[in-house]
């Protein structure tokens, strides 16, 4: 029988660079400046949405997006790493077209590669109230 390697999840201390980086890139509205941390059959999942698949499926899924919301920004409250895998609790502001700001909580689970692009990213959040009135 095969043995399982396991692996102890930590909280990191700082945020590390690679999510910093990304979720600077995330908070610009750039979704093409977030794609090099991806690789190309990324699968990306926003909520109970479906699964966007490589990058044109998530060009097109943020692009709808980003014209609902004038800025976002994301503040961590804890990162868990584990092997190739990281889960990060944040909140997350986004700024309306008539400038209210909702934050919500979410978490997201990532997987990257040895090569360090992410090719999964799982983001547990309900977007309903930046949409509401």
């Amino acid at each position: 029988m095969p043995q399982t390697q396991l692996h102890t999840a930590q909280i990191v201390g700082e945020v590390p660079a690679w999510v910093s980086e990304l979720y600077s890139r995330m908070d610009s509205l750039n979704s093409e400046a977030v794609l090099v941390h991806f690789s190309d059959d990324c699968r990306i999942r926003f909520g109970n949405g479906e699964p966007m698949v490589g990058h044109e499926a998530f060009l097109a899924g943020t692009g709808a997006f980003q014209q609902a919301v004038r800025g976002m920004r994301h503040r961590f409250r804890q990162v868990w790493q584990c092997g190739d895998s990281a889960v990060l609790v944040a909140d997350v502001d986004y700024v309306r077209h008539d400038d209210r700001t909702v934050t919500l909580p979410a978490i997201t689970v990532l997987h990257r590669r040895p090569d360090g692009l992410i090719d999964d990213m799982q983001v547990v959040i309900d977007l309903t109230p930046v949409f509401g009135d």
